[in-house]
């Protein structure tokens, strides 16, 4: 009884394990949903305002620029961040215990196999039922101290955060040049489309 009282105990504590990678799986996506959005949209608003100040367009036409813009953020900011953090909750369907299983296996090989072995053996209901615990148990301790969180590529993530400079570094050029008008006028433009505008 003790001895699988304590194997139990064995088992939940790699679920919370699991549980733990997922959560940190899915901040690792949000995070770079963050700075893809910010990437995105930095880069459009540039290419929009640059194109608006150039032609100085009526209405009509400012106003589909700025429900491009508007739906295409949303796109962005659903798919890279609101669905990540949706499943992260798991207001609906998520990664399982198996698919956790098998992103740690690209990681660590001899994790993997055993990881989806003793998943599946916790889901035997006919056989020799202490040979399953005691199979279960041995599994568990061949990779109770496998760092599952080192299969989460944060530093890769960090590194996407380096391409954010590329259009700060545009708009801080058209500030120091005098120029910061091609990018906050022609937005201001684009922005308020219903107004009639003359042109300078």
């Amino acid at each position: 009884y003790y001895y699988f009282c304590f194997m139990q105990k064995s088992y939940e504590t790699l679920i919370r394990k699991l549980n733990k990678f997922i959560r940190e799986y899915y901040k690792n996506l949000i995070v770079r949903g963050i700075i893809y959005s910010l990437l995105g949209m930095c880069s459009m608003l540039i290419v929009f305002s640059i194109i608006e100040h150039f032609s100085f367009f009526e209405g009509p036409t400012r106003s589909v620029l700025f429900w491009t813009y508007c739906v295409f953020a949303l796109l962005i900011i659903t798919k890279f961040i609101i669905i990540p953090a949706i499943k992260m909750l798991q207001l609906t369907d998520s990664l399982t215990h198996e698919d956790a299983a098998k992103i740690i296996g690209l990681y660590f090989d001899e994790v993997a196999d055993k990881l989806i072995n003793i998943l599946e053996l916790k889901h035997i209901s006919t056989g020799n039922e202490a040979l399953i615990h005691a199979s279960i148990d041995q599994k568990i301790k061949d990779i109770e101290f496998a760092p599952f969180n080192k299969a989460i590529e944060w530093k890769a993530t960090i590194n996407y955060a380096k391409y954010l400079a590329i259009p700060i570094i545009i708009i801080l050029l058209f500030i120091i040049s005098g120029n910061k008008k091609v990018i906050s006028d022609s937005t201001f433009r684009i922005i308020n489309y219903n107004t009639s505008f003359a042109k300078p």
